[in-house]
């Protein structure tokens, strides 16, 4: 393999951000040239205090941020993420902070410059892990499997990977023992399959896999169709390109009547933010929904989190921060939480009055639940002309999947996650790393600031609708447009290229990555290494590498191949102290005694 076809060659990190950027603002009719009239930019690390002139990569981020050691969990040892999460979660926030910046300008609001970078978007993704790991808590408690396997895909009969998925306890126990797994088995099961969302990892018992191997895929579909599991195999790219497109990948606007005021309630005087004085009034759960305001919040705006009586049941999922569920926490601080009963006329009621004061209003109800309780989008703008009313889906416009939950492992799977983010030669699979949840909390945001934007010129409200499919499609629209040009770099049929040198590699006291872009990082590194190239060309001399880093300390190896011009990092094996790191400590805030959250992703440092 020649450098040029490793994976460490795909076009990633400001590059594709930027492309990234300018495609999203163009889905709401912004041209560059007014794009160009914000500030903004997009590095590697932004405000990160690391080496000036430290070239960067999707590997070094995703290794720095501490992806690349949750997507691993499962298997013992850092894993890479085969979709580049880091640099199109740049793009998509650098079109969020563009948006809010056009936005804020159109209210009489100053001109707000826009940074972000590939380590901020890396680090938001991974909030929830970081904010669990510093909690001080202990973790969700999990009961012992006797004989531990890994986690979902599970593989059928006749060949195929699938995910599935339920909420309900009594409908896994019966599908299940249905199958003829042991009863004895099936507790723990959900013991560890229930809480994956929240931990990053799972295990489950053997004689799960064994039990779907005995099955064809058609009978397992069939059976989960009569107890009510959500079941999707992990589709081939051929699959996906027949009926998944890029412009699918953009929340949809459309108007709503009547027409409403231009600029939403007065901003405080003193306060530049972008989005000061608009309210947004908040019905969801879980991260997709609650990272989209929390973004809107960082950009100025007022949340109002519409709970049920008792509050979210996310409050008390463990680990604990001072009480509160840290997953929680990280999705919902600063948010003014209101308790509502929606089961009744006098709850509905109330929920319509809080939204008379709002600019923006965000649910994730299941479909038809806002009309049966009247509170679609013509009921809830009748109240607020001029509303800006935003529906997060797992599905969106997908009617062929409205009896499969829209949740993030089943989108993974059905978007053809599966193949992106596993080379070939190994088995498909999904990622525990909840990409979908981010990136459709991203295009959610995005969404809602396209509508505010375009209220600002009409006085028109909006009715946004936006799901996890919407994010899935925006985090590999790439992978589909180098697909459908036969122009792939860095892929094969979708599936990324890698060698040894594209891969954590072990040393004495942890991983390191380190990115070969060119033959002369290649000569760089061999160097750094004291190997030489023989006539195995890259193949031998990775192999070599390899041995060196073995027997040599992450740190000053590290040090030694930044030093040389060479994109690297050490893997943050250790999530809890990930917030002391020298290099990083000023991109996290508190949100307890303990717990610590990545900071807002713009900034206005270089």
């Amino acid at each position: 393999m020649t450098p040029a076809a490793s994976a460490a060659s795909t076009p990633a990190g400001p590059a594709l951000a930027h492309t990234t950027c300018l495609d999203r603002l163009a889905s709401y009719g912004i041209g560059v040239d007014e794009a160009s009239s914000v500030d903004w930019a997009v590095s590697w690390f932004g405000p990160a205090r690391v080496e000036p002139g430290r070239r960067g990569s999707e590997a070094a981020v995703q290794a720095m941020s501490g992806l690349a050691t949750v997507n691993g969990w499962d298997d013992g040892h850092p894993r890479r993420i085969g979709l580049e999460i880091a640099s199109v979660g740049a793009g998509v926030l650098a079109a969020v902070g563009v948006l809010a910046s056009l936005v804020g300008r159109a209210r009489g609001r100053p001109d707000t410059a826009v940074r972000t970078s590939a380590l901020q978007a890396a680090l938001l993704q991974g909030s929830h892990y970081i904010a669990a790991a510093t909690s001080g808590d202990e973790p969700w408690p999990v009961p012992a499997l006797a004989d531990p396997a890994p986690g979902p895909p599970f593989r059928t009969s006749d060949g195929f990977w699938f995910e599935m998925d339920t909420l309900d306890a009594d409908v896994w126990r019966a599908f299940w023992l249905r199958l003829g797994v042991p009863d004895a088995d099936l507790g723990p099961a959900w013991g560890h399959f229930r809480p994956r969302y929240f931990r990053g990892r799972c295990a489950l018992p053997a004689s799960l896999h064994q039990t779907t191997a005995r099955y064809a895929l058609s009978e397992l579909s069939r059976l989960a169709g009569e107890y009510g599991v959500s079941l999707c195999p992990l589709r081939i790219y051929s699959e996906v390109l027949v009926d998944l497109h890029v412009d699918d990948a953009h929340p949809s606007l459309d108007p709503l009547a009547p027409s409403g005021p231009l600029s939403g309630a007065p901003a405080p005087s003193g306060v530049d933010s972008p989005l000061a004085g608009l309210v947004v009034v908040e019905a969801t759960t879980r991260m997709q929904g609650p990272l989209a305001t929390l973004l809107l919040q960082m950009l100025g705006a007022e949340v109002v989190k519409v709970e049920p009586p008792g509050g979210d049941v996310g409050r008390m999922v463990a680990p604990l921060a001072d009480g509160t569920g840290s997953f929680f926490r990280c999705w919902n601080r600063g948010k003014n939480a209101v308790e509502v009963d929606l089961t009744t006329t006098s709850g509905r009621d109330q929920l319509a009055e809080i939204v008379r004061g709002a600019d923006v209003f965000l649910h994730n109800w299941r479909p038809g639940k806002a009309q049966e309780w009247a509170l679609g989008p013509e009921d809830l703008s009748a109240h607020r002309p001029g509303l800006v009313y935003a529906q997060a889906s797992g599905w969106g416009q997908r009617p062929d999947r409205k009896d499969v939950l829209g949740l993030d492992f089943l989108v993974q799977a059905f978007a053809g996650f599966g193949e992106a983010l596993t080379p070939p030669g190994e088995r498909p699979r999904t990622s525990r790393v909840l990409l979908t949840d981010f990136m459709g909390a991203l295009v959610t945001c995005e969404g809602i600031l396209g509508a505010l934007y375009g209220r600002c010129g009409d006085g028109q409200g909006r009715l946004v609708g936006s799901s996890l499919l919407a994010g899935a499609l925006t985090l590999e629209s790439h992978v589909l447009a180098g697909l459908r040009a036969r122009q792939e770099v860095g892929r094969r049929g979708g599936r990324p290229r890698w060698d040894l040198l594209d891969r954590p590699l072990e040393t004495v006291d942890g991983a390191v990555v380190v990115s070969v872009e060119s033959d002369d990082d290649l000569a760089l590194l061999g160097e750094v290494c004291g190997v030489k190239p023989d006539r195995g060309g890259r193949s031998a001399l990775a192999k070599a590498v390899a041995e060196h880093f073995a027997g040599d300390r992450a740190d000053g190896l590290c040090a030694r191949l930044v030093a040389a011009g060479l994109p690297a990092a050490v893997v943050a094996g250790d999530l809890a102290v990930l917030p002391e790191e020298a290099a990083l400590s000023n991109l996290f805030e508190p949100v307890s005694a303990t717990c610590r959250v990545p900071v807002s992703p713009w900034s206005t440092e270089p």
